[in-house]
């Protein structure tokens, strides 16, 4: 399920193979540098980014060497999931960003991105682009 995202933040894709393994990186908490790679990878500023995983930047800098909590470390592979997803349809990470930025008629004239704060607006966003990769009308 986020062996990709775990992948693209610079984790080793085998500790993600089961649900079981899964659950346990996720509840160790990803490393804070996967947080910074994280905002790289889809764009964004750190304050931003935090905010849709529910934290504040400064909390973050306080715990420069921590983990983020296990809430945090699903949502920011949920988000790194949606990102991964747009840019295997749209070809390239750039494009996916642009899209992902861009308000759309779908999104009642918001960006994708704008939906990524709640685990159930990811899976709106997620739903969008599959209906794209299969034909669908999104």
């Amino acid at each position: 399920m986020y062996s990709m995202a775990y992948k693209t933040l610079g984790g080793d894709a085998k500790r993600m193979r089961t649900t079981e393994s899964m659950l346990r990186v996720i509840r160790e908490g990803l490393p804070m540098t996967m947080f910074d790679t994280a905002t790289e990878a889809v764009g964004s500023q750190k304050a931003v980014f935090a905010a849709l995983i529910g934290v504040s930047l400064r909390s973050l800098q306080r715990k420069k060497e921590g983990h983020l909590t296990p809430q945090q470390s699903e949502h920011t592979l949920a988000i790194i999931n949606v990102y991964t997803s747009a840019a295997e349809y749209f070809g390239n990470k750039e494009q996916a960003k642009k899209w992902m930025s861009t308000p759309q008629v779908i999104f009642g004239d918001k960006a994708g991105f704008d939906y990524l704060d709640t685990m159930t607006g990811i899976e709106y966003v997620s739903d969008v682009i599959n209906r794209m990769k299969y034909g669908m009308t999104a």
